[in-house]
């Protein structure tokens, strides 16, 4: 299973192709839902989204089941068409099992006011993907976040040093 693919999976995969423009921004947020409590993550902050989108599919797939509820709070923020698109994806893609695509399938709001465990190294490791951008993800538009500027940084570094794009 090659994980560097949960990138495609992304609702966002298309826009970071993108040159971001005014427009492409638009067609972003028209999957936003504009329901979900924790909407202002998709619509203000995609970069930190999609960070947590890909860990929180590898927390998933390295059978941290905790991670679910997170994925969870993802989904929730963008529209349910999108959202059941995402699902299938990785069904078909086979990076989650049939019980993980079941919890997913079913996103209940009183789950997410749920106390999970504490999980500090998973915390850990996601601070560290947001601040230094493992995944590769172009940010075109203004950065307004110190966690942006440096992703932003070390990725133009990563791609200097070894030629990725």
């Amino acid at each position: 299973m090659d994980l560097s693919e949960i990138k495609t999976i992304s609702p966002l995969y298309n826009y970071w192709l993108s040159e971001q423009t005014d427009e492409d921004e638009r067609e972003r947020l028209l999957i936003a839902n504009t329901d979900s409590k924790a909407v202002y993550l998709f619509k203000e902050e995609p970069y930190k989204w999609e960070s947590l989108f890909q860990s929180i599919s590898r927390e998933i797939i390295n059978g941290d089941n905790d991670s679910i509820r997170g994925m969870k709070v993802l989904l929730d923020t963008i529209s349910i068409s999108k959202r059941n698109e995402i699902i299938e994806l990785f069904s078909c893609n086979g990076f989650f099992n049939e019980a993980t695509i079941k919890q997913l399938s079913s996103i209940s709001i009183s789950e997410f006011q749920r106390k999970s465990k504490t999980n500090r190294l998973r915390f850990l490791r996601i601070l560290l993907v947001i601040f230094t951008n493992p995944y590769g993800i172009t940010i075109k538009r203004k950065k307004n976040h110190l966690y942006e500027f440096t992703g932003s940084f070390i990725n133009n570094l990563r791609q200097r040093r070894f030629g990725f794009h």
